[in-house]
């Protein structure tokens, strides 16, 4: 457990020195972000845009990410962004802090529309309501 801390320790130093830059990132190859948004540092919520080496509007796979830092949550992750195939979105799950990342991904393997691509992480509420606590956005552009 202590290693699992030291790991979001170390990611979440990164995020805040990520965190300078305001808005979404330019995604000019390879491109990652992530972000514990409104979830009070619980809910790592992160996207990953890969290129294959293409770069530009090529995309091979973007994935989104929920991972729970210390109190579990039921939540849902997805992937929100110009291209007419998304959102895509994972069912809603209870996700325990030590549990692998909640995931969704998409393969478009192809050249995808410019424009900001986001993992959005969204909390299941006790009346059934859904809160937005996680947003990481990142630019794929030409």
């Amino acid at each position: 457990m202590k290693l699992s801390r030291l790991k979001i320790g170390l990611l979440a130093a990164a995020v805040c020195t990520t965190a300078l830059f305001v808005g979404a990132r330019v995604a000019s190859a390879d491109a990652h972000g992530c972000t514990f948004g409104s979830s009070d540092n619980n809910v790592l919520t992160c996207i990953t845009i890969t290129s294959a080496g293409h770069g530009g509007l090529f995309v091979s796979e973007m994935e989104a990410t929920a991972e729970v830092v210390d109190s579990a949550r039921k939540l849902q992750v997805c992937i929100h962004g110009p291209a007419s195939a998304l959102p895509r979105c994972s069912d809603f799950e209870v996700v325990h802090p030590g549990d692998p990342p909640l995931t969704v991904q998409w393969f478009p393997n192809g050249d995808v529309p410019g424009g900001d691509y986001c993992a959005r992480t969204w909390r299941m509420n006790d009346d059934g309501s859904h809160t937005l606590i996680g947003e990481a956005c990142e630019n794929v552009h030409s």
